[in-house]
């Protein structure tokens, strides 16, 4: 499993690489210095882009976090309209870790 340095590395060095990404912010437990550290604990990123709609359209761009379990876009479902404005969001779950079955 990733560490959380090597966690913070990647989400950064994808702002950096990245033209069209202007900053990198985190929110929610992991910037709570109330909140004990848990190794299982997510990440909630804001990546500030200049051209959302490039990220929209392909999702090319969330390779390097590793393979996903399941990802869900809520501004992009009909069941629920988009509430958030001018925002878009990214629900990912990722493998952590190689599976070893005996």
């Amino acid at each position: 499993m990733r560490t959380e340095k090597e966690m913070l590395d990647l989400i950064l060095s994808k702002a950096k690489e990245d033209e069209r990404i202007r900053f990198v912010g985190m929110e929610g437990s992991r910037t709570n210095v109330n909140v004990s550290k848990d190794e299982f604990q997510d990440y909630d990123i804001t990546y500030a882009v200049t051209d959302m709609d490039s990220f929209i359209k392909d999702d090319a761009w969330l390779e390097c976090f590793r393979k996903r379990i399941m990802m869900q876009k809520p501004e992009a479902m009909s069941l629920f309209p988009p509430e958030l404005g001018n925002c878009f969001s990214y629900l990912m779950l990722f493998v952590l870790m190689k599976l070893i079955y005996t």
